[in-house]
């Protein structure tokens, strides 16, 4: 059986794990496959988000509350009404965006990204939210694009490179996967996910790099991922 990554959100087996959160976390264990950051997008913190409606501030606190406790009808709700103050506010449409994301509406949450992201092209972790969802909707290129954006307005996001890699290994661009996961580690050396991802993609090569592909599993174990029954097959083989 082939070993692959999963992707973002609550995928089926066999694709890449990634999800996006406010900053890189302890990874969790899932079952016969890879690691992922918590799945959660949060409301985003960014430096560059503007700012909200103005006399919006109880209708912004109700909403980050709803958002807190998984109320998503009463967060949107709120954050629609912040809407009608400012169509055009880039940190509401955003907001509305992760609403949907966590809600399931995938193409609605895609739509609001989009969106936000018209008005303000800077909004790092919008983009790196907007390949997620791209990636999740099958549209590959559209999240190769986003999240290489993502890249641009910050480098040294580590989890956007990951994120890149496992886009660009959808498309069957190996080497470029490799090398997004290897800036990954190299921006934050602790980064389980991208170990573990990068231990199967050199199980994946042919011949399978058995020796660097342990030296990454075994990392990504200590730094708390946990045990994967294939990949701890794949690497008892001679």
């Amino acid at each position: 059986m082939r070993i692959t990554f999963l992707i973002a959100f609550a995928l089926a087996p066999g694709v890449w794990l990634m999800a996006a959160s406010e900053s890189i976390s302890q990874e969790t264990a899932q079952p016969t496959s890879v690691q992922g950051d918590p799945v959660e997008l949060g409301i985003p913190k960014q430096e560059k988000t503007g700012q909200l409606p103005a006399l919006t501030t109880a209708l912004s606190e109700r909403a980050t509350q709803a958002f807190g406790k998984k109320d998503w009808k009463t967060a949107r709700e709120a954050y629609l009404e912040m809407l009608k103050e400012e169509p055009r506010n880039a940190l509401t449409l955003a907001n509305l965006g992760a609403v949907e994301q966590q809600d399931g509406k995938l193409k609605e949450a895609q739509s609001y990204f989009s969106r936000a992201l018209l008005i303000n092209p800077g909004l790092q972790q919008t983009w790196t939210a907007l390949g997620l969802v791209s990636y999740e909707l099958g549209d590959s290129y559209y999240a190769v694009s986003a999240l290489t954006r993502a890249i641009h307005e910050d480098p040294t996001d580590a989890r956007a490179h990951n994120y890149l890699a496992a886009a660009v290994k959808r498309l069957g661009w190996l080497d470029a996967a490799e090398a997004e996961l290897r800036r990954a580690i190299e921006l934050y050396p602790e980064y389980a996910n991208a170990h573990f991802n990068l231990a199967l993609m050199y199980l994946d090569r042919k011949p399978p790099a058995i020796e660097l592909a342990r030296r990454h599993y075994e990392t990504a174990l200590s730094l708390g991922s946990g045990r994967d029954e294939l990949v701890d097959e794949k690497l008892k083989k001679p």
